[in-house]
């Protein structure tokens, strides 16, 4: 099943692929991301929502909340069991400021964006000081989805990535 998004092919597994690696290399990398110009170093987790879903349904089948799902037996068992990532609310930090975000759906939609605290005074200076925390994390979620794909698309992902992913879903790694 495809759906549209900016007149583009949406392809599903991409995104439940995109999720598992966020959270496998949020792990693997001690939770740091060196990302590109202008973004630089980030440091990811995994927050308090994993969403999983079956491979032939878009529609959510479970949810595990609460302080570090993703440390949970239950987690790597939806993902053992073959079900795959809908929703992964990640943690960000970059420099002094932390944001929350939610990545969704097979498009990776942003929602549920929990901003740093704004120190700006003034109502129109406000609004300009969220436009651009919404601009940073925006750039920070396409960095990692351009890591992402230029990993997915390189002979390291069946050699080295694909192997060692389904040993961590199986807690072999």
């Amino acid at each position: 099943m495809t759906d549209q998004a900016d007149g583009l092919p949406i392809i599903p597994h991409l995104a439940g692929e995109f999720y598992t690696w966020l959270w496998w290399s949020s792990e693997q990398a001690g939770a740091v991301f060196e990302l590109p110009q202008p973004v630089g170093t980030v440091d990811l987790w995994v927050d308090e929502r994993l969403a999983f879903r079956y491979p032939d349904d878009l529609r959510v089948a479970a949810v595990m909340t609460g302080d570090n799902p993703a440390a949970s037996l239950e987690a790597r068992a939806a993902l053992a069991g073959g079900k795959v990532l809908q929703e992964i609310r990640v943690g960000i930090r970059r420099d002094d400021r932390e944001f929350i975000v939610t990545l969704k759906g097979p498009a990776a939609h942003v929602s549920a964006l929990k901003l740093p605290q704004v120190v700006t005074d003034g109502d129109e200076e406000v609004l300009f000081e969220r436009m651009h925390l919404y601009e940073e994390v925006s750039f920070v979620v396409q960095g990692l989805f351009r890591q992402f794909a230029a990993l997915r698309m390189g002979e390291a992902w069946q050699t080295d990535v694909q192997p060692a992913l389904h040993d961590w879903i199986l807690g072999r790694g």
